[in-house]
């Protein structure tokens, strides 16, 4: 490879500006981890996001780091109407951009890559990675759930589409053994979840009292976009954070902060910090945590606790990766993927398959072992997750030389 040539490298369903601090933490660390490899080896790149909701090209401060990328927003390659688009109007959909793109890494938001959120949200993922397999040097799937389906079409279609792909890499085992059904295993990985990269600015609260997070849901809270209990959990939900909040509400020393993950401006049915908000009026002792403009903001805040708990998957892991001890209200299998098979950490609730006293009971006896919940987590952190990076890299770096 010629290393005074620019690398054009897209991140494939990444938006910084996701107000789901989630899916936007995905596209920083995507966006360091791979700045970070080319840093380190002396290459050159310049950075696009394919799916941001801007435009332009625009710069953001990971760590100590000030990096720039394009923005170029998401479509649908085979929808008629998306192709008509790009025939009349290429330059506004930025169509020169996206087919400037050497190597295509594609994240998927994360958990986007199965149909349990919709049809239309899954062929739009499907769908570029057909297109990008067949026009780009190099697809990798960057660490991401792969799965459920519910639908065997959309399944057989899935495994299609990431046949274009040269690297298909899972953030969790049970991902991984799926895709090793059907995919060679010459082609197939298993990592971490990128977010585990994301630097942060420790958060401090006063040490009089015990800092317990919870985060609340607002799309599980009303029952997911379909409203009527969307993800077939066996937990009622809402009884369960109520139950939560009774119980810390009760214990000495313990200050309760209501950690919003997902703020969007103007879609009330997921929106953690509506339901926060509601929740302040019935518990007033309760502070509720900001509107967080970035995920490593929120990381931060997380940081500083001494336990945590809730439902949005990547404020756990801001938790676990600070060394919080954490109890995962799961509401999907990416949970039961990453948390008790990957980092082998049994403290999670099950919300899909469990009642509620058994979710309950377990999240009690977390709060009551959280000394030795910490011990794991430290554990983890310096013996599955360090190692797994430091792989990915190496991986990943491969990828762009070879």
């Amino acid at each position: 490879m010629n290393h005074n040539k620019k690398i054009q490298i897209g991140i494939i369903w990444a938006n910084p500006y996701n107000k789901n601090l989630g899916v936007a933490a995905l596209a920083y660390s995507s966006l360091a981890l791979l700045h970070d490899i080319i840093e380190e080896h002396g290459l050159q790149a310049d950075f696009s996001f394919f799916g941001s909701e801007r435009m332009g090209v625009d710069e953001i401060a990971i760590g100590d780091r000030i990096i720039h990328f394009r923005n170029i927003p998401g479509l649908d390659f085979h929808d008629w109407k998306w192709r008509i688009k790009l025939l009349l109007f290429p330059k506004k959909h930025r169509l020169p951009d996206i087919k400037a793109i050497d190597y295509a890494f594609d994240i998927a938001e994360g958990d986007s890559f199965t149909d349990i959120y919709g049809d239309v949200r899954f062929r739009k993922i499907r769908n570029s990675k057909i297109y990008f397999g067949k026009r780009v040097k190099k697809l990798v799937l960057l660490p991401q759930t792969i799965g459920p389906f519910k639908n065997p079409g959309n399944e057989k279609s899935a495994f299609h589409a990431m046949g274009y792909a040269d690297l298909v890499i899972s953030r969790d085992r049970r991902s991984y053994e799926y895709t090793a059904t059907q995919l060679s295993k010459e082609k197939l990985a298993e990592s971490i979840d990128v977010a585990f990269y994301m630097p942060y600015v420790p958060g401090q609260f006063e040490p009089n009292n015990i800092h317990v997070g919870i985060n609340i849901s607002g799309l599980l809270w009303n029952g997911g976009y379909t409203g009527g209990n969307q993800f077939g959990m066996k937990t009622d939900y809402k009884k369960l954070v109520l139950d939560t909040l009774h119980y810390f509400a009760q214990q000495q020393h313990v200050q309760i902060h209501l950690v919003s993950h997902v703020i969007p401006d103007h879609h009330p049915i997921e929106d953690d910090y509506k339901a926060a908000e509601a929740l302040k009026q019935e518990f007033p002792q309760a502070i509720v945590a900001p509107r967080f403009a970035t995920p490593i903001a929120a990381k931060g805040y997380i940081s500083g606790l001494d336990f945590f708990t809730g439902a949005r998957m990547h404020a756990c892991i801001a938790a676990f990766s600070t060394g919080v001890p954490v109890y995962p209200m799961a509401y999907s299998r990416k949970f039961n993927g990453l948390f008790a098979d990957t980092l082998q950490y049994p403290w999670l609730g099950d919300c899909v398959n469990d009642d509620n006293n058994t979710v309950f009971t377990g999240l009690k006896e977390a709060y009551g072992n959280r000394h030795e919940l910490k011990a794991k987590v430290d554990h983890s952190n310096s013996t599955i997750i360090a190692p797994r990076l430091v792989s990915l890299k190496e991986i990943l770096h491969k990828v762009l030389t070879d």
